[in-house]
């Protein structure tokens, strides 16, 4: 979450649960010069003394070539200026042109194991450029941070699940934070993927979706085994023939290659097949639910519809080797780092961000926090327990594009200008995407949710994407 005082003040705090004893936690945490074992959003700290008490002189080393030596040259060290034993909390704070920029970082005890708290605070007229430029970018993937942090913890002082995941199209924003919120669960995770990264807190195993090799080997474990399919082509693309069928083929492919590995393992505990509830099309006023039917009409858009009915029919028609199995069909996750909100929030703080079209169109979405927890339940590692079979990950509480947009330009504290239908056209065509994404929407919620009693914590869109 987050709170701003207009263009003087800025904050920014992300929190993760690791499944680990709090003070074995901060025995890493607190001491600055390991940041950069586990956090590679900047290159660490370098402590000027041994005793890292408040007054101690730290150099902040940031990332890139550029900034990095720009800062370096230019900037004046930081230092430690709070610092608690007793409450697990150390704070760096580095000076900057026209103010200031606060780091702190705080651990909890909570529900036999730790919530880690990362706070990025600036003050001064400074604030607004410095949140563009290096605040947010410090918080960016700081869920993955806290799972490299939980690897390097003494093993005595974790509490694991004897349980392990496998899951395709793990380096996605869904995927990657995923990943980390298993791993700081003590959970064991495998991921499937084209491009192996470095420092990635899971086991990763090279796959191209297509073809069976040495991958199918994650399927094996001595702890019973879940598979969550999320693979698949990054959707927002142009709308052409070549593009749709490359959506496609991406999801159809990718289901039967797994569907055929899962065939020569031990029966799955549980396979959740990922979807979109996009399925929908451009839906109108139709309220939809589980027991909808999918549309065959002018609502049927190819890019939407179509991609996402084929890729339910590979799932649903494919020998599936699980106890479980889910399809999962996810609205528009929300979180500050979504990849949907990067143009939205480029439209308000270019002076643009009114309604886009008529703004009336439906916006089905569900905050980051509740959809990790939903995947949490269908794995069967929390309550309430979720009857198998299709499921919409969605909050109670669609809202109209004109609300979203509101929103957004609240938290950003500006003024918007409507866009019409045109200008995301343009823009869209720009940056090679899918103006449809925006100008179309559905009013989708979940009766099998509401019937199994998940809660949802996340309600308040703008508290659930301010940053």
């Amino acid at each position: 979450m987050s709170t701003q005082n207009k263009f003087t003040h800025w904050q920014r705090t992300e929190s993760q649960f690791l499944a680990a004893d709090p003070k074995a936690v901060y025995s890493i945490v607190g001491n600055l010069s390991q940041t950069g074992e586990w956090m590679k959003s900047f290159d660490g700290f370098v402590v000027h003394d041994d005793q890292r008490g408040v007054g101690t002189k730290v150099d902040l080393l940031p990332p890139g070539k550029l900034f990095g030596a720009l800062h370096r040259n230019t900037a004046p060290s930081g230092s430690i200026t709070r610092r608690n034993q007793a409450t697990r909390m150390v704070e760096f704070t580095q000076p900057q042109p026209a103010g200031e920029m606060v780091l702190r970082w705080q651990v909890d005890e909570h529900q036999q194991g730790s919530l880690l708290h990362f706070t990025v605070e600036l003050h001064g007229p400074g604030t607004a450029a410095f949140k563009f430029t290096v605040a947010n970018a410090l918080c960016k993937d700081f869920a993955l941070a806290a799972a490299r942090l939980y690897k390097i913890i003494a093993p005595t002082a974790h509490h694991k699940r004897d349980a392990h995941v496998v899951i395709s199209g793990g380096r996605g924003f869904l995927g990657r934070n995923l990943v980390a919120d298993l791993v700081c669960r003590g959970i064991s995770v495998a991921v499937l993927t084209r491009s192996p990264e470095t420092d990635f807190p899971a086991e990763q195993f090279s796959w191209d979706g297509e073809h069976q090799g040495p991958w199918a080997s994650a399927l094996a474990s001595e702890h019973p085994v879940h598979l969550i399919n999320l693979a698949g082509e990054r959707v927002d693309k142009r709308n052409t023939p070549e593009n749709i069928a490359a959506l496609t083929d991406s999801r159809v492919t990718s289901t039967q290659t797994l569907a055929e590995a899962a065939a020569g393992a031990p029966q799955l505990a549980t396979w959740i097949q990922a979807s979109t509830t996009a399925i929908f099309g451009d839906a109108g006023e139709a309220e939809l639910t589980e027991s909808s039917p999918i549309p065959t009409d002018h609502r049927a858009l190819p890019e939407m519809t179509g991609v996402a009915a084929a890729w339910e029919q590979a799932f649903t028609e494919a020998e599936v080797n699980a106890a479980q199995r889910y399809l999962l069909r996810t609205s528009l996750v929300m979180h500050p780092d979504a990849p949907l909100l990067g143009p939205l929030n480029l439209l308000v703080n270019t002076g643009m961000g009114g309604a886009m079209g008529d703004g009336k169109q439906w916006f089905s979405w569900i905050g980051l926090e509740d959809w990790l927890r939903l995947v949490r339940c269908l794995l069967g590692f929390e309550e309430p327990k979720i009857p198998a079979g299709l499921v919409h990950a969605t909050s109670p509480n669609p809202l109209r594009n004109s609300e979203v947009m509101s929103a957004l330009r609240s938290i950003a504290g500006l003024p918007g200008l409507p866009t019409g239908s045109v200008l995301p056209k343009i823009g869209a065509a720009f940056m090679g995407s899918n103006a449809r994404v925006a100008l179309t929407g559905r009013k989708v919620t979940s009766q099998v949710l509401e019937q199994a009693g998940f809660e949802f914590h996340e309600v308040d869109f703008a508290s659930t994407v301010s940053s």
